[in-house]
């Protein structure tokens, strides 16, 4: 599968581009698959979620760190949401 980055000011979200689907734009948001929340480095909370798009194919790893800052590094451990 080809990522590309979002604009997201370095928390790491990634468009997803699963093999025989062209165009990321013409693409929409359809459903959230699944969410985890862990602890950057740092100590501050990180929400990383997984979106389909309208026909159910992957879509975007959309990660948010708690206080827009860029994300340290993700560990190997997390808690579900």
């Amino acid at each position: 599968m080809l990522v590309s980055d979002l604009s997201d000011g370095g928390m790491g979200s990634l468009a997803l581009h699963p093999h025989g689907i062209d165009d990321y734009k013409e693409r929409h948001y359809g459903s959230q698959a699944s969410d985890c929340l862990f602890d950057d480095i740092d100590g501050i909370a990180v929400v990383a979620s997984l979106y389909l798009d309208e026909k159910g194919e992957l879509y975007e790893l959309d990660i948010w760190k708690t206080n827009w800052n860029p994300l340290i590094e993700i560990p190997i451990t997390y808690r579900d949401v």
